[in-house]
């Protein structure tokens, strides 16, 4: 059996590798193999405390059999029913969460290569039915893959039948969990009942459906590669800003699907490429949010950005406290926070002219009133844009200047007595610029 690891490349007979145990045939089957092939490697078991005093009994039987084969055992005890109620996810989510948040952690102090997890064939196909259901893509009908970054899977070739076979010929020791019993898990409804019903009017089905995700999953390797090639021609990337080019995604011979691919990745459902495509004409300045990132609908382009924060609004709460107002007196000639601005003043020299990069402010320092101010814009502030001779309201301004959000965001104004002087990086206030009776310059800078 443990040919098939070895032809499929899952596994060096050098590496070291973590072994989850659950107590179960499949994996004490998996660890007597590994064993018996003199694999080096640690085992790992997880007690959730679901199950009570079956629980505790299981952690037993892996420490002692473990011990007879003299391999070395971590144990970590779950609160498992707290963590689903925090965060707000079923019981099996949050066992899968905490225990390969766990795995991973072992495989870093432990120093091993991979993980090995006891999924089996019947496995595989039990979780193509479960992606049919919730809508997966094409990566949803492939099954389970034998390798996925530091995961593997030695017993995916094998049946459920074949290892319990196995198991009753060669004397393994193991525990049936009286979980697998029940119908109330997805898992084993389809396994008790949808399974063995289609298997009546379709013999051989599973050997079918283990053809079929071959199959799948030779046509997903074109499917990704299409993706790809797709997503170079329409994304870019700019600092940490995701751009994706709508225009674009419109000549790709499926703008949903391609869209989708491009999303999922960031934690985005389906249903947000549907909204975004059904109306694009009236959808401009709409804001999605997935766990950890926000997408913004500018015109003709998506913005992703990063969440760093638990909450978009934690995130924006951030940025408003990092935002706050400064004021810089008259000899105050540099800030670093919030922005970086370096103050010049000198008497206006004759020849002297204005310069015209955005950055620059150029100022009458003869109409500036000390203290300045400097903060993030506010909705209904308004100023005369250097060239005109009434005030605008600098949303209309960032809307002409087709500002994304974002952009907005960053904005920063300079106030002079409760004027705007300069909207930091874009255009100063006609009201203070240099005139030919200006005496005093003032030249500020943005880094």
């Amino acid at each position: 059996m443990l040919r098939y690891a070895d032809s499929k490349r899952l596994l060096n007979l050098d590496s070291k590798i973590l072994v989850a145990v659950s107590g179960g045939i499949d994996s004490m089957v998996m660890l007597r193999l590994l064993c018996n092939a003199g694999v080096n490697m640690v085992a790992a078991h997880c007690n959730f405390r679901l199950r009570g005093e079956e629980s505790d009994m299981d952690e037993a039987f892996v420490r002692s059999e473990t011990e007879k084969l003299s391999i070395k055992c971590h144990v970590k005890h779950f609160d498992t029913s707290a963590y689903a109620a925090q965060n707000g996810i079923s019981i099996q989510m949050a066992a899968r969460e905490l225990r390969y948040r766990w795995f991973h952690e072992l495989i870093e102090s432990e120093d091993c290569d991979t993980i090995a997890i006891a999924h089996n064939r019947d496995d595989s196909i039990e979780t193509l039915f479960i992606n049919l259901a919730r809508g997966t893509g094409i990566n949803g009908i492939t099954g389970i893959r034998p390798k996925s970054e530091k995961i593997i899977r030695p017993l995916l070739f094998a049946s459920r039948n074949e290892i319990e076979d196995y198991a009753e010929t060669n004397d393994v020791a193991f525990r049936e969990d009286s979980s697998n019993e029940t119908d109330k898990y997805a898992r084993n409804y389809i396994r008790h009942n949808i399974i063995p019903e289609m298997e009546q009017f379709f013999p051989g089905m599973k050997q079918s459906i283990e053809r079929g995700m071959e199959h799948f999953a030779a046509v997903e390797t074109f499917y990704n590669e299409a993706i790809e090639r797709y997503k170079n021609k329409i994304i870019t990337t700019v600092d940490d800003l995701i751009y994706i080019d709508l225009p674009e995604l419109a000549k790709s011979p499926s703008s949903p699907t391609l869209l989708y691919e491009i999303l999922k990745p960031y934690g985005f459902p389906s249903s947000t490429a549907a909204d975004i495509l059904k109306d694009q004409k009236h959808s401009s300045g709409r804001q999605f949010f997935s766990d950890t990132h926000r997408l913004i609908h500018n015109r003709q382009t998506l913005i992703i950005q990063k969440n760093d924060s638990s909450s978009i609004k934690n995130h924006q709460s951030k940025i408003k406290n990092q935002k706050s107002k400064i004021l810089i007196d008259e000899h105050t000639l540099d800030i670093s926070v919030p922005i970086t601005l370096k103050i010049e003043k000198f008497d206006k020299y004759q020849g002297f002219a204005p310069d015209p990069d955005p950055n620059i402010a150029c100022l009458d320092g003869d109409k500036l009133q000390y203290p300045l101010l400097l903060r993030q814009w506010e909705h209904g502030d308004r100023f005369c844009p250097l060239g005109m001779k009434y005030k605008k309201k600098l949303s209309d301004f960032f809307i002409d200047a087709k500002l994304s959000l974002i952009e907005k965001e960053q904005k920063f104004v300079l106030l002079s007595g409760g004027k705007i002087v300069w909207i930091v990086g874009m255009r100063i206030d006609d009201r203070f610029k240099i005139r030919n009776e200006t005496m005093k310059v003032v030249k500020i800078q943005m880094h």
